[in-house]
C-alpha cells in the first residue's frame, strides 16, 4: 500500500517522528534540558534533595518531573519544561510549610504568598500548588475549614487575591 504525504495536512510524518522520538531517553536533540540541567536547576531556586527525576509527558509534550524532599521533611512535585529552564508547575500536598521557593525574580516567594494568605484567612493551609492559567501565573491553596475545603488564589506578580472558592464535604 502506498501512501502519499499529501493526504496528511501539514508535516504530519514528520512531526509524529518529532513527538515519538520524545519517547527515547537518549534523545536530546537541539541542546534540550537534560535531566541533570533540569535537577541542577531546580537546585538552584530551592533548598533540598531530590529524591525522585524523571520524563513525563504533558499533553504530548515532555516535561521533567522531579520531587525535592525540603529541610523539614515536605515532598514538593516540580514539573519542569523540557525546551527550557522553566517550571510549568509545583505542587505539595504536605504541610506544614516551612521552606521558601522563588520561581522566578517576577514572582513573589512562597512564604510572601502564604503570609498574604495567612493575614486573609486563619485557616491552615493543606497544599498549594503554582501554576499558569491562561496567561498569568497564580499560586492556589487549599485550606481546612469546619464546614469542608476552601480554594484561595493569588496572583503569583501582584499577590493580589484572584477569588476564594467554598466546597463542601
Amino acid at each position: 500500500m502506498l501512501i502519499s504525504q499529501n493526504c496528511f495536512p501539514g508535516n504530519f510524518i514528520a512531526d509524529k517522528y518529532m513527538k515519538s522520538a520524545f519517547n527515547f531517553p537518549d534523545t536530546n536533540k537541539n541542546n534540550h534540558l537534560s535531566i541533570l540541567d533540569a535537577v541542577n536547576y531546580i537546585s538552584e531556586i530551592s533548598p533540598g534533595e531530590i529524591v525522585s527525576a524523571e520524563k513525563k509527558f504533558r499533553k504530548d509534550n515532555p516535561v521533567w518531573e522531579l520531587i525535592l524532599l525540603t529541610e523539614p521533611g515536605s515532598a514538593v512535585k516540580f514539573e519542569v519544561s523540557y525546551f527550557e529552564r522553566t517550571i510549568l508547575s509545583v505542587i505539595s500536598d504536605e504541610t506544614p510549610v516551612k521552606y521558601d521557593l522563588r520561581p522566578s525574580e517576577n514572582f513573589i516567594s512562597l512564604t510572601q504568598a502564604i503570609k498574604i494568605v495567612s493575614e486573609h484567612t486563619p485557616q491552615n493551609v493543606l497544599k498549594w500548588k503554582f501554576h499558569k492559567i491562561k496567561d498569568s501565573w497564580e499560586y492556589s491553596f487549599w485550606l481546612f475549614t469546619k464546614s469542608g475545603k476552601a480554594q484561595l488564589r493569588l496572583n503569583a506578580e501582584s499577590g493580589e487575591i484572584i477569588s476564594s472558592k467554598k466546597k463542601s464535604k
